[in-house]
Protein backbone atom coordinates (compact mmCIF):
# COMPACT_ATOMS: atom_id res chain seq x y z
CA UNK A 1 0.00 0.00 0.00
CA UNK A 2 1.23 3.39 -0.42
CA UNK A 3 2.04 5.96 1.87
CA UNK A 4 2.02 8.62 -0.69
CA UNK A 5 0.41 11.79 0.25
CA UNK A 6 -3.67 11.10 -1.07
CA UNK A 7 -6.82 12.47 -0.30
CA UNK A 8 -9.59 9.67 0.19
CA UNK A 9 -13.07 10.76 -0.65
CA UNK A 10 -15.59 7.60 0.01
CA UNK A 11 -19.08 8.04 -1.32
CA UNK A 12 -20.97 5.84 0.98
CA UNK A 13 -24.88 4.59 -1.43
CA UNK A 14 -27.88 3.00 -1.07
CA UNK A 15 -29.33 1.43 -4.26
CA UNK A 16 -32.70 2.83 -5.33
CA UNK A 17 -35.99 2.04 -3.84
CA UNK A 18 -37.54 -1.09 -5.73
CA UNK A 19 -34.21 -2.05 -7.30
CA UNK A 20 -32.59 -5.57 -5.93
CA UNK A 21 -29.50 -5.96 -4.26
CA UNK A 22 -28.03 -8.27 -7.41
CA UNK A 23 -29.29 -5.75 -10.14
CA UNK A 24 -27.79 -2.47 -7.99
CA UNK A 25 -24.09 -4.66 -7.84
CA UNK A 26 -24.38 -5.77 -11.87
CA UNK A 27 -25.64 -2.47 -12.99
CA UNK A 28 -22.77 -0.50 -10.46
CA UNK A 29 -20.37 -3.00 -11.67
CA UNK A 30 -20.92 -3.52 -15.71
CA UNK A 31 -22.99 -0.87 -16.50
CA UNK A 32 -22.39 2.95 -14.73
CA UNK A 33 -18.90 2.21 -13.62
CA UNK A 34 -17.95 1.81 -17.43
CA UNK A 35 -20.09 5.06 -18.68
CA UNK A 36 -18.10 6.56 -15.71
CA UNK A 37 -14.53 5.95 -16.79
CA UNK A 38 -14.04 8.23 -19.33
CA UNK A 39 -15.15 10.95 -17.33
CA UNK A 40 -13.10 9.82 -14.51
CA UNK A 41 -9.55 9.97 -16.25
CA UNK A 42 -9.45 13.51 -16.93
CA UNK A 43 -8.42 13.98 -13.03
CA UNK A 44 -5.38 12.17 -11.37
CA UNK A 45 -6.95 9.47 -9.18
CA UNK A 46 -7.50 5.94 -8.54
CA UNK A 47 -11.30 4.71 -7.74
CA UNK A 48 -12.30 1.82 -6.73
CA UNK A 49 -16.14 0.42 -6.14
CA UNK A 50 -16.80 -1.53 -2.70
CA UNK A 51 -20.01 -3.56 -2.92
CA UNK A 52 -21.22 -4.36 0.62
CA UNK A 53 -24.03 -7.47 -0.18
CA UNK A 54 -26.02 -9.27 2.39
CA UNK A 55 -23.40 -12.45 1.99
CA UNK A 56 -20.22 -10.37 2.92
CA UNK A 57 -22.61 -8.85 6.05
CA UNK A 58 -23.53 -12.13 7.09
CA UNK A 59 -19.66 -13.14 7.51
CA UNK A 60 -19.05 -10.65 10.57
CA UNK A 61 -22.59 -11.33 11.96
CA UNK A 62 -20.45 -13.11 15.53
CA UNK A 63 -18.09 -10.60 15.10
CA UNK A 64 -21.16 -8.04 15.47
CA UNK A 65 -23.06 -9.70 17.98
CA UNK A 66 -20.00 -9.98 19.77
CA UNK A 67 -19.03 -6.43 20.14
CA UNK A 68 -22.69 -4.92 20.01
CA UNK A 69 -22.22 -3.33 16.82
CA UNK A 70 -23.72 -3.53 13.66
CA UNK A 71 -22.37 -2.75 9.97
CA UNK A 72 -22.96 0.06 8.61
CA UNK A 73 -26.51 0.47 6.27
CA UNK A 74 -25.05 1.34 2.58
CA UNK A 75 -24.87 -1.26 -0.57
CA UNK A 76 -21.69 0.19 -1.42
CA UNK A 77 -18.81 3.10 -1.36
CA UNK A 78 -17.39 4.70 -4.45
CA UNK A 79 -13.57 5.43 -3.05
CA UNK A 80 -11.90 7.93 -4.87
CA UNK A 81 -8.11 8.85 -4.23
CA UNK A 82 -6.71 12.10 -5.97
CA UNK A 83 -3.65 14.36 -5.07
CA UNK A 84 -5.66 17.52 -5.50
CA UNK A 85 -9.43 17.56 -4.03
CA UNK A 86 -9.65 20.95 -6.46
CA UNK A 87 -9.39 18.17 -9.36
CA UNK A 88 -12.26 16.20 -7.88
CA UNK A 89 -14.47 18.60 -7.12
CA UNK A 90 -14.09 20.37 -11.22
CA UNK A 91 -15.05 17.09 -12.61
CA UNK A 92 -18.50 17.74 -11.25
CA UNK A 93 -19.38 20.95 -12.77
CA UNK A 94 -18.16 19.42 -16.03
CA UNK A 95 -21.05 19.44 -18.71
CA UNK A 96 -20.61 15.41 -19.24
CA UNK A 97 -20.96 14.66 -16.01
CA UNK A 98 -24.34 16.79 -15.42
CA UNK A 99 -25.75 15.72 -18.52
CA UNK A 100 -24.51 11.87 -18.59
CA UNK A 101 -23.23 10.33 -15.62
CA UNK A 102 -25.42 12.33 -12.75
CA UNK A 103 -28.56 11.14 -14.66
CA UNK A 104 -27.06 7.61 -14.52
CA UNK A 105 -26.74 7.87 -11.06
CA UNK A 106 -30.23 8.35 -10.33
CA UNK A 107 -31.18 5.16 -12.15
CA UNK A 108 -28.52 3.49 -9.48
CA UNK A 109 -28.63 5.26 -6.57
CA UNK A 110 -31.41 6.79 -3.64
CA UNK A 111 -29.87 10.12 -3.86
CA UNK A 112 -31.42 10.92 -0.30
CA UNK A 113 -29.13 8.65 1.60
CA UNK A 114 -25.68 9.48 0.45
CA UNK A 115 -22.65 10.33 2.79
CA UNK A 116 -19.51 11.63 1.82
CA UNK A 117 -16.28 11.48 3.95
CA UNK A 118 -13.12 13.35 2.67
CA UNK A 119 -9.80 12.84 4.75
CA UNK A 120 -6.40 11.44 4.44
CA UNK A 121 -5.29 7.47 5.74
CA UNK A 122 -2.56 6.73 7.84
CA UNK A 123 -0.93 3.29 7.33
CA UNK A 124 -0.23 1.81 10.18
CA UNK A 125 0.39 -2.03 8.99
CA UNK A 126 1.19 -3.20 5.80
CA UNK A 127 1.67 -6.91 3.83
CA UNK A 128 2.48 -7.35 7.87
CA UNK A 129 5.25 -4.99 8.33
CA UNK A 130 4.32 -1.96 10.90
CA UNK A 131 4.89 1.58 8.74
CA UNK A 132 7.31 3.39 10.04
CA UNK A 133 8.11 5.77 7.94
CA UNK A 134 4.54 8.32 6.52
CA UNK A 135 4.72 10.72 3.89
CA UNK A 136 1.84 12.59 6.34
CA UNK A 137 2.37 14.58 9.10
CA UNK A 138 -0.55 16.33 11.57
Amino acid sequence: MSTEELIRITVLVNRRPGMSEDDFNKYWAYEHGPLATDWLQQIDLTVSQYHTTSKHKALGKRMFDATGRSPLSYDGMGDFWVRKYEDFEAAFLDPYYQKVIQPDEKKLICMDTISVTIGVEYVVIDNGEIVRTHARSF
